[in-house]
């Protein structure tokens, strides 16, 4: 399926004849009023950055004292933010972390069917346009909003296709921002609307342009995380960008350790892919997820679906909200609860057979039931085979099942 990340004016016959073969023009999105106080629970719309998002507020307390998170998420080309309010399948990962999603419209309907403009070279920090502007009043705006109660260390983007390309350009542009940035099939920095279907620059070249976009602004780099995903049967978007994305990003970071990981344990109707991870000496950086079977898609992994959104596929909104709350470096984490249980861990099984008991998550990872990157307290956990999350830190008592010779299931109890 044809999907146009162009510019105004270039090839705009083509692409037109080509969008309205297939039916595929939105209708326009009404600006709707701000709202001063959303519903807990429901999507409402208002008027912030200078365009109409969509907002959900969560049901939920946030997960980290902190405050709650703030996930921005840029819908693609022909495609509008209420396709990904209704089908982008975020509500129910918005509960679980109590975290607000903003999903915001193109202003003025975007550069041409929507699109982010993300294009070339020519975006500044200093004198911010190009909707990059828009990006950055967008969260000044929501985080201005107290009744929110957003925590400034906790903002996170993510994107299709040109709202990938541009999480891409905000990531380079304000790293001190966002603390994450969610990659989906998305062109690379410095590109042009016509380099698409092919990798037309180099990881050199693409640093190169993400270093000159951070500027001042680039010690943000430190503590910024980084997730691409794409489909491997993507025909719009050359697959090699994403690879591209993932080892721009692990480059400056510093990010130099390469792993892989298994898809099998993650949430979502088609797990079938790989994984890799980029990881400094303090953990995860940069996660790259390859789904088999998807195409030019938003992952949603569930839901109703929609207008370039995939609903066989990893649950994305899941994954990359999970990896942006293990992974933050920069969230004040002093109010969660440190004690380890008084209760003493239960010694494992010492007759023959399947694993099942309690332990601290070093005592599993020492026994080769699980795995971990980073240092105590803020390293991650995850159970081999499954990956099911364990929670952070040494002593975090935790209960696996060993289902299988080497598989091994979080469970409440024995």
């Amino acid at each position: 399926m044809t999907h146009p990340l162009t510019r105004p004016r270039r090839r705009l016959a083509t692409w037109l004849a080509a969008v309205v073969a297939v039916a595929l023009v939105p209708p326009a999105v009404a600006a709707v009023a701000a709202v001063a106080q959303p519903a807990a629970g429901a999507w409402s719309s208002r008027a912030a950055g200078g365009m109409t998002t969509q907002l959900y507020v969560p049901t939920s307390e946030p997960a980290l004292a902190a405050g709650r998170a703030l996930m921005i998420n840029l819908h693609g080309c022909v495609q509008t933010s209420a396709n990904l309010k209704s089908g982008g399948n975020w509500a129910g990962t918005a509960d679980e972390h109590g975290m607000v999603v903003a999903v915001p419209a193109a202003p003025n309907g975007g550069v041409l069917l929507g699109c982010w403009d993300y294009y070339d070279t020519s975006h500044s920090r200093a004198n911010p346009a190009r909707h990059d502007d828009n990006l950055l009043q967008l969260v000044d705006d929501l985080l201005g909003d107290a009744s929110l109660g957003i925590d400034p260390n906790q903002v996170y983007l993510s994107g299709l296709s040109s709202g990938g390309g541009e999480t891409m350009v905000m990531g380079c542009l304000a790293p001190d921002v966002f603390a994450g940035i969610g990659i989906n099939a998305g062109p690379t920095v410095g590109t042009t609307s016509g380099q698409i279907g092919s990798v037309a620059t180099t990881q050199a070249q693409a640093t190169t342009v993400c270093r000159n976009f951070a500027s001042t602004g680039s010690p943000g780099f430190g503590t910024q995380v980084t997730s691409v995903v794409y489909g491997s049967s993507d025909t719009t978007v050359a697959t090699g960008y994403n690879t591209l994305n993932a080892q721009v990003m692990a480059g400056i970071y510093g990010a130099s350790t390469q792993s892989s990981f298994s898809l099998a344990g993650l949430p979502g109707t088609n797990t079938a892919g790989t994984g890799t991870l980029w990881s400094d000496a303090a953990g995860p950086r940069v996660s790259l997820i390859a789904n088999t079977n998807v195409g030019h898609a938003w992952p949603a992994g569930g839901g109703p679906g929609g207008s370039y959104i995939s609903t066989s596929s990893v649950n994305y909104p899941a994954y990359v909200t999970d990896f942006f709350f293990d992974n933050n470096r920069r969230v004040d984490r002093s109010a969660e609860p440190t004690d380890p249980p008084t209760d003493p861990p239960t010694d494992p099984p010492t007759e023959p057979g399947l694993f099942c008991g309690a332990a601290t998550n070093a005592q599993h990872q020492a026994a080769g039931r699980a795995t971990s990157y980073g240092i105590d307290p803020y390293n991650p956990f995850y159970a081999v085979g499954t990956l099911d999350y364990l929670g952070q830190g040494n002593t975090t008592v935790t209960t696996l099942r060993e289902t299988s010779e080497g598989v091994f299931d979080l469970v409440t109890a024995c």
